[in-house]
Parts: structure tokens; C-alpha cells; sequence
């Protein structure tokens, strides 16, 4: 009697686990189906050696002072593309609106990037298709804006191919984008690191001839300690490195690499503790 049972009970989970399957694929299916009818607001791929590059937008639906966006770069396998600054070498990424409407600025942010060392050179970057988060303030929200210009960067792989992505297209903020294209931007945005804070982020900065020294408070836990570090253009940084390791802090030098005799601008930098990141800028101490 009990075997019998049991046989029952294993047929009608299994049924019960078919049911659930069929749901997920019955939403899933909902889900594409509901995407499509939306409005899609993005360029055109630009087809590259080694990967494609795009700009995406989600439209409101409504008037609003801000758009969301996101630099798409499909990377092919051992093939990479560069952080806000580069390192020893390399094409950081840059937006160019120069052709906009509409748009009274922008901001492009990054993911927490990689340290890459190949023999001497050093720098930072992705080695996985990446997507950079913009923030567009407009004019005008209850305007329409139009976007005209271009992305540049780098992508490489033994060797580095500059990259320039046009873009050319109306977004209409009173048409809600659709799922596929907000799910992407969201996605996106949920990669950036974390705000930094006095327990988790850099203490102070001071440059001391071509090196800056940088104090960063870290919370207790293990976990390897990393820090990237991006000036504003006018003075060039390159990859720190960790001088002194406590439970609760660390001291990392960074080196100048250009703009040695140009005072040292607000640093923005990206701390790593193990999985977790933190983002934040800092004033330098001269």
C-alpha cells in the first residue's frame, strides 16, 4: 500500500513540475511577446574586429528631466576594451553629443573594471561584453530629444582597433521604450559599483611629486583590495599600487604619467574589496 502511494505521490510532482515549467516558459513567452510593440529608441550596430558597439535609450513615457541610456560593447572571446582611464596605454571611452538636441548634459558612467598586466604594460578594462550607463539631463522635458554624434573607444586584442560608433535618431519620450531595451539599461545600471562611504571608500589624498598617495578605510572582511583611479583629462594617471595592508585600511601610490606640472584636479576612483566595489571622487592634497 505505501509503495503504491509513494508512486502516486512521485507521478504528481512530476506532473507538478511540469505545470511550473510550462508557466515559466507560458511568462517567458509573455514577456518577448509584450516587449515588441514598444517603442525602441537606439543606433545602429557598428560591426567591428572583435565585437559591436551601440547606443541604447529608455524613453520615460512621460516628461521627465532625465533619460537613462547605455553604451552597449559585445566583446568576441580574448578580445577587451578599456575604463575610464587606461593605465599605462590605451583609448579611454568617450561620448560625443556634439549634434544633440535637447540634451543639456550627460553622464557616462562604468562598471567596476579588471586589472590587466601584459609583460610591463598595466592597465584596466573588460574582457566580457560590457555596458556603460548615461544619464542625459534635458532642456527641455517636455521636449522630444534628438541624438546625433558618436561613442569612442578602444577595443583589443594583441593588438588595439579605435573604434567610432555614429549614432542618429529621435527619442520620443512620450512612447515608453520597450521591456527588452529597459531591461538592458537596467541591467546596466545595477552593475556600477556601489557609493562610497567613511568605512568603505578613500580617506584622503596627497600628491607627492609624480605619485599620489591614496589612504582608503575598507570594512572587515577578506578579501583582495584593489583601486582604480581616473583623473579629468588634464593630468593622466596610471594603475596604483598597494604599499601597506591593515584589517580596516590601506595605502595605495598612484603615478603621474602626464600633467606633471599641472595641479592635481578631484580624483574619481573605484575601490575593490573582494566581490564588493564602491565608487566616489576625492580632493588632492598638493
Amino acid at each position: 500500500m505505501m509503495s503504491k502511494l509513494s508512486r502516486i505521490l512521485d507521478r504528481a510532482q512530476k506532473a507538478c513540475n511540469g505545470l511550473n515549467m510550462r508557466i515559466q516558459l507560458l511568462l517567458f513567452a509573455a514577456t518577448l511577446a509584450f516587449a515588441t510593440p514598444g517603442h525602441t529608441a537606439s543606433s545602429d550596430w557598428t560591426k567591428t574586429p572583435g565585437g559591436n558597439v551601440r547606443l541604447i535609450v529608455d524613453n520615460p513615457g512621460q516628461p521627465a528631466p532625465e533619460m537613462r541610456g547605455a553604451i552597449e560593447i559585445q566583446l568576441d572571446p580574448g578580445w577587451k576594451t578599456y575604463w575610464r582611464e587606461p593605465g599605462d596605454a590605451g583609448v579611454p571611452p568617450e561620448l560625443d553629443l556634439a549634434g544633440s538636441t535637447n540634451i543639456k548634459s550627460y553622464v557616462l558612467s562604468f562598471p567596476t573594471p579588471h586589472r590587466f598586466e601584459e609583460g610591463r604594460t598595466r592597465w584596466a578594462g573588460y574582457k566580457k561584453p560590457v555596458s556603460l550607463p548615461v544619464t542625459f539631463t534635458l532642456i527641455d522635458p517636455g521636449k522630444p530629444a534628438y541624438l546625433k554624434g558618436h561613442a569612442f573607444l578602444g577595443i583589443c586584442e594583441t593588438i588595439c582597433i579605435p573604434v567610432k560608433a555614429e549614432f542618429d535618431f529621435a527619442v520620443d519620450n512620450t512612447r515608453e521604450t520597450n521591456a527588452l531595451t529597459r531591461t538592458l539599461i537596467d541591467s546596466a545600471f545595477e552593475q556600477l559599483p556601489g557609493e562610497a562611504s567613511a568605512t568603505f571608500g578613500a580617506l584622503n589624498a596627497i600628491r607627492q611629486d609624480d605619485r599620489v598617495r591614496i589612504a582608503v578605510a575598507l570594512p572587515p572582511e577578506d578579501g583582495d583590495v584593489d583601486l582604480f583611479v581616473a583623473g579629468d583629462g588634464t593630468v593622466t594617471l596610471g594603475m596604483s599600487k598597494l604599499k601597506t595592508r591593515e584589517a580596516s585600511k590601506a595605502v595605495f601610490s598612484v603615478p603621474v604619467i602626464s600633467g606633471k606640472n599641472k595641479r592635481t584636479p578631484p580624483l574619481n576612483y573605484t575601490l575593490v574589496q573582494g566581490q564588493n566595489a564602491v565608487s566616489g571622487t576625492i580632493s588632492v592634497e598638493e
